[in-house]
């Protein structure tokens, strides 16, 4: 059975033969989760579901936040649209990004990160 490691290994190589760069199936988030001790698949094997809610959670809260010192802020605008902003940008870029690495998984015919210990 294949380690962790292992299973990362292989990824790569598949995703550097399919042509995807390293900093679309390795964001700056995932090294971070890995350093943290994390053992977190890389997105294109992720699930949708998985990807929409880290994506769109990761997106919601930093844009929400980048908003709120520049510009609502300033303008005092109630936290339920502040709120309700940040959720929408969220799901949408999370749902975005989802669908790409999906897409992007049957385009490029990658192996699935369950199948990856018997190749």
């Amino acid at each position: 059975m294949m380690t962790f490691e292992d299973k990362c290994n292989y990824a790569i190589k598949e995703l550097e033969n399919a042509g995807i760069w390293k900093s679309n199936y390795n964001p700056p988030i995932l090294k971070l989760a890995r350093k943290l001790g994390f053992k977190v698949p890389f997105p294109h094997y992720n699930s949708f579901l998985n990807n929409a809610l880290s994506a769109g959670i990761y997106f919601g809260v930093f844009w929400g936040l980048f908003m709120y010192f520049i510009v609502w802020g300033q303008q005092n605008m109630p936290a339920t649209k502040m709120l309700s902003a940040a959720t929408l940008a969220g799901a949408f870029f999370g749902l975005s990004m989802a669908s790409y690495y999906k897409y992007s998984f049957k385009k490029n015919k990658l192996t699935p990160w369950c199948e990856i210990k018997n190749n």
